[in-house]
């Protein structure tokens, strides 16, 4: 039974709803205190994360929950960054209202003026983005100086380790992530290493809501064949676009085609000699893509193809949700969390070719436009205000963990 305050959920309505109405925009009232101060990029940088916080500020901004966005004057050297830029050419100059660009990766002086700028701001939680081991540093720095203040930190845990991490650079992600008091993250299974790693710390889910800033396709693509796959994103060793590439050599089927869209990160020779033998049966377009662009690769598509090694939560499977596209994955990390077998996809094996192979051979058109209505109603489960709502509970501390298993994947 519940006490006599209620759940956490409630008493931290009944608080909200006891305070006063301040402004959310900094610049109206630069020292009005914020209850969650969010840091990581947003536009006009590049990548899934960026995006992700463009509508989690949305969402926030909307359910009135106080907030501010902290992001990078410099996110990366440009001798470190594997990518053109880490910059989306079509937003260059645009900013959302209220959203600092303070922090430069190579200036120290910023990290330490951010955390004392955001800790004069009083506010309940301040939550980091993390997913490389690049910021450790900073972050570091910063979670030291904000809790030194007293102010409660978490991280939204995309990766709880780099894809490629050795034994430092796992040892040095969970020294900082050891200086959290909450996690919020985007898999189960990453759930589950975490509430390992630390427990007795909130540890609450929330799979990545769908991609819906992106525009309508003009249908400009025909289909072609009985098949048409798509695999995107940064084209990185881990998301096992060579093994697909191999499966589609095994598969001999000339009427299934695939299409791959986006920036490698890495030497693409072996995927370039092996599409040159696929011939017309592959389209390759290494480079960045704007929003227009894509959303013709995805409506094109029948399945969205994801034969990745590993992986946490997928940012493209969220784009997919939104093109309402079944996917093709392998049953490892996140994916699971976001793809039903046979319900709003297909699940194989990972680092297995045979499996892949026939998991194409076995798929159809007709398949895909079932699943499609599936994902469409799944979609409707997990929005960027569930997930805004999610995030919001941490500033509760130790009381949000009662609810975590309830609200796993609903928010």
């Amino acid at each position: 039974m519940p006490g006599l305050r209620g759940t956490a959920a409630e008493r931290l309505e009944s608080r909200h709803a006891q305070r006063p109405a301040r402004s959310m925009n900094p610049e109206e009232n630069p020292s009005a205190p914020a209850d969650i101060v969010v840091v990581g990029p947003i536009l006009p940088f590049r990548g899934g994360i960026s995006q992700y916080n463009e509508l989690l500020y949305g969402s926030m901004k909307k359910l009135g929950l106080p907030n501010r966005f902290i992001s990078f004057s410099r996110q990366y050297p440009a001798l470190l960054y594997p990518g053109k830029s880490d910059k989306d050419p079509s937003k260059l100059g645009q900013s959302l209202p209220g959203v600092r660009y303070d922090i430069d990766s190579l200036n120290p002086l910023t990290w330490w003026r951010s955390a004392r700028r955001i800790a004069a701001t009083r506010p309940a939680l301040v939550a980091f983005h993390w997913w490389t081991i690049f910021w450790a540093p900073c972050f570091i720095a910063m979670c030291y100086l904000l809790r030194r203040r007293r102010v409660r930190v978490a991280f939204i845990v995309h990766n709880l380790e780099d894809h490629d991490a050795g034994r430092l650079k796992s040892v040095l992600s969970r020294r900082l992530l050891g200086m959290a008091d909450g996690f919020l993250t985007h898999s189960q299974s990453q759930k589950a290493a975490l509430e390992a790693l630390f427990p007795g710390k909130p540890v609450l889910c929330h799979p990545i809501p769908s991609y819906g800033h992106y525009p309508a396709p003009t249908g400009s693509l025909p289909k072609r064949g009985r098949l048409e796959l798509l695999f995107f994103g940064f084209i990185r060793p881990y998301k096992g676009l060579d093994l697909l590439m191999e499966a589609l050599e095994r598969l001999q089927d000339s009427s299934v085609y695939l299409t791959v869209v986006g920036e490698p990160w890495g030497d693409m020779e072996a995927i370039q000699q092996a599409a040159a033998r696929l011939g017309d049966r592959v389209e390759l377009h290494l480079e960045y893509k704007g929003d227009e662009e894509v959303a013709d690769y995805f409506e094109r598509a029948d399945f969205v193809i994801l034969p990745y090694r590993h992986a946490t939560g997928s940012a493209v499977a969220s784009v997919a949700h939104h093109y309402q596209k079944p996917l093709l994955a392998t049953n490892v990390g996140g994916l699971p969390d976001v793809v039903e077998h046979d319900v709003t996809g297909m699940l194989f094996p990972p680092n297995d070719v045979a499996a892949l192979t026939q998991v194409m051979a076995d798929a159809r058109r007709e398949q895909a436009e079932r699943l499609s209505a599936n994902v469409k109603a799944q979609s409707r489960q997990w929005t960027w205000d569930t997930l805004a709502r999610q995030l919001h509970r941490l500033t509760a501390g130790p009381d949000a963990s009662p609810r975590q298993s309830k609200d796993a994947h609903h928010g």
